[in-house]
C-alpha cells in the first residue's frame, strides 16, 4: 500500500489526479480515531492529511479561526485558549480537525454549544478527481451558492479531501463543573435534564450520571443547587468527562435516535453511555452478532448506527434517496476512488 503525505493543497490535487488516472482506491487518513477498520483490504493508497497543519488566520475578536485540516486538536486548543476561546469538540488531543469534521463527531455538549456542522463556516477541499472547491465564507454577507461544506461534513472522506476550514469558535466558560451521581440510568438522567436549565450535558451510564455545567459562576451554582434537589451529586475529576465510553468493549456501537427513544434503543443493557436531550448513545457489543442486533433495533426506532470501535461491517440498510446519493458521489468522485473511511 502506498502512503501519501501531502504538505499543501497542490500536492493533494496531484495525488488525487494520479489516483484517478490509475484507478487506485484511496483512503483519507487524519488521526485514525474514527476509521472503519473493516475496509483495510480494499485500499491501494492512504492519503494522510497530518502535514497540512498550519494556522491560516485567527481573529479572536471575530470568534473565527482558520486552520489547515491536518492540525491536531491539541494545537488548536492551545492556540484558542490563549485568547480565552475553544472549539467545543471533546475528542482526543491527537485527532485532526479535518478528520473530526469528516466524521461529524458527536458533541456531548450539544445542548449548549450546538452541532459540529454549525461551527464550520468555510471549507476548502479537493474532489476525488482533483478539483479545488471552496464553500461558505468567513462573513455571512459573502455567502453564496450551495452549502457544500455542510455536505462534506460527515461524508467520511467519500466526496473529497478537506484541506482547510474556517471555524466559528466559542468563549471558554467562566466556570465549568462536572458532577456525578451515586446511581445511574436513563430515568434519573431524564429527571436531571428536566430539573436543570441549560446544562452543557447530561450523560447517563448504568451506574452513574454525569452532569456537565458551564457558564457564569452564579449560573452554575444555581444549576448545581437544582440538580441536588433531584439526586445527591458530588464534584468529579474533570478528566472523568473525557473518559472513553465502555473502554473494555471489543465492539462499540454508536447510535443516534430521537431523544425520547434512547431507553428503547439501549433496551435494558448495562454497558452504555447515553447523551440525554440529544439522542446519542454508545452501546457495548460482544461480537459482530451483538452489533447487528443493536443496528437492527436502532433502525427499527428510526435511527442510525455505526461501529465506533471494532472491525465489524454495518448491516445493509435501505439507503434514503439512493439515486440522488449516487449522483452526488459521481459528481464529486467520478472514478469512485475515495473509500469510506
Amino acid at each position: 500500500m502506498d502512503l501519501i503525505h501531502p504538505s499543501d493543497e497542490a500536492e493533494v490535487v496531484d495525488a488525487l489526479r494520479a489516483a484517478t488516472g490509475a484507478g487506485t482506491r484511496v483512503l483519507v487518513v487524519g488521526g485514525r480515531h474514527h476509521m472503519n477498520t473493516a475496509i483495510a483490504g480494499q485500499v491501494g493508497a492512504e492519503l494522510w492529511t497530518t502535514a497540512l497543519d498550519r494556522v491560516v488566520a485567527h481573529d479572536p475578536a471575530e470568534m473565527l479561526c482558520v486552520v489547515e485540516a491536518g492540525m491536531r486538536l491539541r494545537e488548536l486548543r492551545r492556540l484558542l485558549a490563549d485568547g480565552g476561546q475553544e472549539w467545543p469538540v471533546d475528542e482526543p488531543d491527537d485527532a485532526t480537525v479535518g478528520g473530526l469534521i469528516a466524521a461529524d463527531v458527536a458533541l456531548p455538549r450539544q445542548l449548549r454549544v450546538g452541532c459540529l456542522r454549525d461551527t464550520v463556516v468555510e471549507m476548502a477541499f479537493v474532489t476525488g478527481d482533483g478539483r479545488r472547491i471552496r464553500s461558505g465564507a468567513r462573513t455571512v454577507k459573502n455567502v453564496t451558492g450551495y452549502d457544500l461544506h455542510r455536505l462534506l461534513t460527515g461524508s467520511v472522506g467519500t466526496l473529497g479531501v478537506v484541506t482547510q476550514v474556517a471555524l466559528k469558535v466559542h468563549p471558554l466558560p467562566k466556570t465549568a463543573r462536572t458532577l456525578v451521581t451515586r446511581e445511574g440510568g436513563i430515568e434519573l438522567a431524564s429527571r436531571l435534564l428536566d430539573a436543570v436549565p441549560l446544562p452543557a450535558a447530561v450523560v447517563a451510564e448504568h451506574d452513574r450520571v454525569l452532569l456537565r455545567l458551564e457558564g457564569w459562576p452564579e449560573e452554575v451554582a444555581e444549576q448545581a443547587r437544582l440538580a441536588n434537589e433531584v439526586a445527591v451529586l458530588a464534584d468529579a475529576d474533570p478528566s472523568t468527562w473525557l473518559e472513553p465510553p465502555v473502554p473494555d468493549a471489543p465492539v462499540l456501537a454508536q447510535v443516534a435516535v430521537a431523544p425520547s427513544r434512547l431507553a428503547d434503543c439501549i433496551d435494558g443493557g448495562d454497558r452504555y453511555r447515553a447523551v440525554l436531550g440529544v439522542g446519542y448513545a454508545w452501546i457495548a457489543c460482544d461480537d459482530a452478532g451483538g452489533f447487528a442486533s443493536v443496528c437492527e433495533r436502532t433502525i427499527a426506532l428510526g435511527g442510525i448506527a455505526k461501529a465506533s470501535r471494532g472491525a465489524v461491517a454495518t448491516p445493509p440498510v435501505d439507503v434514503p434517496f439512493p439515486e440522488l446519493q449516487s449522483r452526488i458521489k459521481a459528481a464529486f468522485d467520478p472514478a469512485g476512488i475515495l473509500v469510506r473511511g
